[in-house]
């Protein structure tokens, strides 16, 4: 398919990055920058990511931290499989619907379950690791011990969310020195996080599981009311798990299965397979926007409910991906005229990596909601997520708070290959919507034939807390009215929050690889 290169809005897009050897994108320059010089060292994929990943715990806390989750996709080129690590954590021993009976509590220390990601680089590297495991921290310990300058979305976050950082104490000596919160451009700096993260380097993620690091984040937990205990840390182990697979127009669409939410995106490119790629390319914006709409509603109202813990609760992989679900999805999308489904603004932070070997990596880390929990251990520096959030209070459901369960989570890692080759990897922030806003750009770059830039910085649309539709401001009006006349009620948004940061890459035929960052939050794309 040729290439449209025209663009809808008042302005050209950035051009992508190109390299050859590897590509990096992530929600930080400076992640980004270490993952690439990791590549240039003879480093694998796996080490640029957790390089980069360590990195983002540092500059970027209000959406990852070392007390993070995360979804890794990692296609391994010499064996051409595609591996899903499921790092997230579980409740606490002590979390019980007793303990809850008033609710689930969206900050301090009885929002947060135990944090998977530092054991999940570990597995990572276990399997896929070239470099000493030790050297691949080291720009995050310095990053972290000599201080780097904060960022604007983070200073945006300190803002927004000024109350809950100043009600901790470890947060608010760190952000809010003197009591007055620091602003973009001025210089932090964490040593007792870089002490954390330089244990983690030389003994392993044992330091952090069974170790001080632990024992001082429980111990913490508990003095300040929570049930959060070492514990609950000791032997924790993430899962290699199969991912899931839809084929849309000929590519192999692998996303991770439950509890992530990446199986609601594969219901909705299910439901869109009934659409004509021509029609998807040639329709008006507001007859395309109502059939990407229909195909989110229908596969929330029927996929949502089965996010949750499969080691507690099957869920009908084949049935929810089959012919017959297939057909009601699809039915939907000629019929249905309403867009609505659930929302949260998030704390998330995604990597895309690629080389020139095959390799291809997909994460999506996050503390959950802006600042996770806003409970930082000041012993180890560490702010904890707020992951607890996902579950409910009531008995007796699949998202009940039981210990040892892991909540559902929105984490939506994408590879999509070509003849079992890496053609797109594509990831964003935006709770609940990020497969709402992954599903635009993947049918842009396969159905409109669009430029990888095109589809991350043109328009898109999305849903609020109440799941009211919303269009960004790229949009003309005529095109929010023939909406409502079409029976799907928008209202105008703008800002980050709900359309998400688009980290992708792109492998070209000629074999270049083509990497973007979304500028809507803050992002940085590296080649080499």
């Amino acid at each position: 398919m040729a290439r449209v290169d025209s663009f809808a809005g008042a302005r050209l897009p950035r051009s992508p990055v190109y390299g050859t050897r590897g590509m990096v994108v992530s929600g930080h320059s400076l992640a980004s920058l270490a993952g690439l010089r990791v590549l240039e060292r003879g480093g694998s994929l796996a080490d640029a990511m957790i390089a980069t990943s360590a990195v983002l715990c540092v500059v970027i806390p209000q959406a990852t931290s070392a007390g993070s989750d995360g979804f890794i996709l990692y296609h391994d080129a010499k064996s051409a499989k595609t591996h899903g690590l499921n790092a997230s954590g579980h409740a606490p021993a002590g979390a019980n619907t007793t303990v809850f009976k008033d609710g689930m509590k969206p900050r301090g220390p009885l929002a947060a379950s135990v944090p998977g990601l530092c054991r999940g680089w570990e597995e990572l590297h276990r399997k896929f690791g070239r470099l000493p495991w030790k050297d691949l921290f080291a720009p995050a310990i310095d990053l972290a011990g000599r201080g780097h300058p904060l960022s604007r979305v983070l200073a945006a976050g300190l803002r927004l969310f000024h109350d809950d950082v100043k009600a901790d104490p470890g947060l608010s000596a760190l952000y809010m020195p003197g009591g007055a919160a620091l602003k973009a451009g001025d210089f932090v700096r964490q040593p007792a996080l870089a002490e954390t993260l330089a244990e983690i380097a030389d003994k392993g993620s044992a330091a952090y599981y069974e170790g001080r690091i632990a024992r001082s984040i429980g111990d913490y937990a508990q003095k300040r009311g929570g049930v959060l205990a070492a514990s609950d840390f000791a032997g924790y182990r993430p899962d290699w798990v199969e991912p899931l697979e839809t084929t849309y127009r000929g590519l192999a669409v692998r996303v991770m299965p439950p509890n992530s939410y990446g199986l609601l995106m594969l219901m909705q490119l299910n439901a869109l397979s009934g659409i004509d790629g021509a029609e998807l390319r040639d329709a008006s914006d507001a007859r395309r926007l109502t059939y990407l709409m229909a195909a989110a509603r229908a596969s929330f109202a029927e996929g949502e409910k089965f996010i949750a813990d499969p080691r507690a609760t099957p869920v009908p992989i084949a049935d929810l991906l089959g012919g017959a679900m297939t057909a009601k999805l699809q039915a939907a999308v000629r019929g249905l005229r309403d867009g609505r489904a659930g929302a949260a603004a998030s704390g998330t932070s995604c990597i895309v990596l690629a080389d020139h070997e095959g390799n291809a990596c997909s994460v999506v880390q996050s503390v959950f909601h802006v600042f996770g929990s806003a409970f930082l251990d000041p012993g180890t520096g560490v702010l904890l997520n707020n992951r607890m959030m996902g579950f409910t209070h009531l008995p007796d459901r699949p998202r009940t708070v039981t210990p040892g369960r892991r909540p559902p989570h929105t984490l939506n890692p994408v590879i999509v290959l070509d003849r079992n080759r890496p053609r797109y990897l594509v990831t964003t922030p935006g709770g609940p919507a990020q497969t709402i806003s992954l599903v635009q750009v993947l049918t842009g770059l396969v159905d409109r034939g669009l430029e990888l830039s095109q589809c991350v910085e043109g328009p898109r649309w999305s849903i609020d807390l109440g799941g009211h539709t919303l269009l960004e401001m790229g949009y003309t009006d005529e095109t929010l009215a023939e909406l409502g006349g079409l029976g799907f009620a928008a209202k105008r948004a703008e800002g980050a929050s709900y359309f998400g940061s688009i980290k992708a890459i792109e492998v070209m035929p000629n074999g270049v690889l083509a990497g973007m960052a979304d500028m809507r939050r803050e992002a940085y794309a590296v080649g080499a």
